[in-house]
């Protein structure tokens, strides 16, 4: 088994992330290794047209996702801290960042950037058309990373 010393460990508000932290402090203090926690957020999607021909409503769309965007960067700040206590109190060196986007890309790059030897996300274990409409950030990072990847499986629909 590989000896890794930088884990980058992608974080979100699904049930599942607590699972995938869990596997990620044991692993990192087995292996004596950094953890970096890595959270995505997404620009909110409007229920206006504001793409209209006049731009209309793009000035309300705008005030929408700053507020939106202001709003989930507090939000995260405080919730993982709490990420980062549980951590420190197994004697685990952490540190946590976010990044505004599509979270497969942003944590290709993340892990690109940092040198990660191993990036950790979780799959929710969607399948056929869920998985084709929402989409599958475990699986786009299987296949973009610069660093082997774990996938920490969810629950298979019956």
């Amino acid at each position: 088994m590989s000896t890794y010393k930088k884990i980058l460990v992608a974080i979100d508000q699904s049930p599942r992330s607590k699972e995938v932290f869990q596997q990620a402090v044991d692993l990192a203090k087995a292996q004596g290794a950094k953890l970096k926690l890595l959270h995505c957020l997404t620009l909110p999607r409007s229920s206006q047209d504001f793409g209209d021909r006049y731009n209309a409503n793009l000035e309300q769309f705008m005030q929408l996702a700053q507020q939106q965007v202001a709003e989930g960067m507090e939000a995260t700040r405080r919730w993982m801290n709490g990420f980062v206590h549980d951590a420190e109190a197994m004697d685990v060196e952490v540190d946590w960042d976010w990044r505004m986007g599509e979270p497969g890309n942003q944590l290709c790059t993340a892990a690109k950037d940092w040198g990660a030897d191993l990036l950790i996300v979780g799959r929710r274990g969607h399948r056929g058309l869920q998985e084709i409409v929402l989409g599958s950030v475990s699986n786009y990072v299987l296949h973009r990373a610069p660093c082997s990847v774990m996938v920490v499986q969810g629950a298979v629909p019956a």
